[in-house]
């Protein structure tokens, strides 16, 4: 099975590689445009170094993949960019995707990310309709690879995080905002363990605290980030969740840079929907596993990556990651620590905003081979 996965995963590859016949530096030009030297601010001097060349407005990249929660799957991404009104301000953009798999799964999502009044608002909101497979695991760190069911799962789902930087300075990285989030979802199940678990809708609410500075939105070599988020769900699911996430980035040698980033998660309430407790996602956090894979009340995830551009539209990546988790803090130390090390590649799908589409290979605990395939850095 193993080699199969590699097969697939050069075919992604292989796809990786023909993209710039459907991702091409379309653009429109601005026919005002002058000789006059600009100056910018060290945060986006690096986005828009080259804002008198074409401004490109659109991408499209097909791709096939084969990970461990989907298996063989295939679809295509379309990517638009919004110039900004002024120079120096951050481009928005809005993400389309639509994949199935070959267990006749789907998924629609829609991701726009949305720089706005001079960059005092970031919007970067998601919603997502899945025709879905997911797996039942024993809950913890403990908890075996193999999933204890699996069952056929109908949603929708939709976040949006609104940050703010109204009232603060220009200079000072900080900002503030709310997070609005909700899910319906319909299992296929007749199981009565797994329609408890995640059977239902919620809806919740929260606040956002952000200290923001990376010295680019996509591919930062230096500088730090730092958030915490506080929700509350109620619904069918009544429970809370609190997330602090640490970033920081410095250069190396040979334009090489080094990521690091710790990330905590804790959910706790009366009942905790399956998909919202602690744990890995697969995509973000502890790549290439399924997204429900050891999950438990609170989890700690340490994730270390080297970044280098390479040749033409490339970019590698070497990371490692590890992850606990437990059901308070006093056991999250005590658990076994699960650990993944891996490597990946990276496509430029707009070069001047350095916005990649990225493919991971993982090796995790040593035995099991991961597939990622994705929109941006994993942080």
């Amino acid at each position: 099975m193993n080699y199969l996965k590699l097969k697939f995963f050069l075919i992604a590859v292989l796809l990786f590689c023909v993209t710039p016949l459907f991702a091409q530096d379309v653009s429109s030009l601005d026919s005002s445009k002058t000789n006059q030297e600009q100056h910018f601010s060290e945060k986006n001097s690096e986005n828009l170094e080259n804002k008198n060349d074409d401004f490109q407005r659109y991408t499209v990249l097909p791709f096939a993949a084969y990970n461990e929660e989907t298996k063989l799957q295939y679809g295509a991404i379309f990517i638009l960019f919004f110039k900004p009104f002024h120079n120096g301000q951050n481009v928005s953009s809005m993400d389309f995707m639509i994949r199935g798999t070959q267990e006749k799964q789907y998924q629609f999502q829609y991701s726009p990310k949305l720089w706005l009044f001079q960059d005092k608002m970031f919007i970067p909101a998601k919603f997502s309709a899945y025709k879905w497979n997911f797996s039942l695991y024993e809950l913890g760190a403990r908890g075996s690879f193999d999933p204890i069911e699996n069952y056929d799962s109908d949603f929708l789902y939709a976040r949006i995080p609104v940050e703010m930087a109204f009232g603060i300075p220009n200079q000072f990285p900080f900002r503030y905002g709310v997070v609005l989030e909700g899910e319906a979802r319909k299992n296929k199940l007749d199981s009565f363990k797994t329609k408890e678990a995640d059977n239902g809708y919620y809806l919740g609410g929260g606040y956002r605290l952000v200290l923001d500075k990376k010295n680019h939105v996509n591919w930062p070599t230096k500088g730090f980030y730092v958030s915490f988020e506080q929700m509350f769900f109620g619904g069918d699911f009544k429970y809370h969740t609190e997330e602090l996430d640490l970033r920081g980035y410095a250069p190396l040698f040979w334009k090489t840079s080094l990521a690091a980033r710790v990330y905590f998660k804790q959910s706790r309430g009366e009942n905790v929907a399956l998909r919202k407790l602690a744990g890995p996602d697969g995509v973000e956090h502890f790549r290439g596993v399924k997204s429900t894979l050891w999950n438990d009340t609170q989890a700690l995830i340490y994730q270390l990556e080297f970044r280098r551009p390479l040749f033409w539209r490339l970019s590698g990546v070497i990371f490692g990651e590890t992850l606990q988790a437990a059901p308070n803090f006093g056991a999250l130390f005590k658990r076994q620590m699960h650990y993944t090390v891996g490597f990946g590649g990276r496509l430029a799908l707009n070069r001047s905003e350095k916005l990649n589409a990225r493919g991971d290979i993982s090796l995790i605990d040593g035995k099991h081979i991961g597939v990622t395939i994705d929109l941006r850095e994993a942080f």
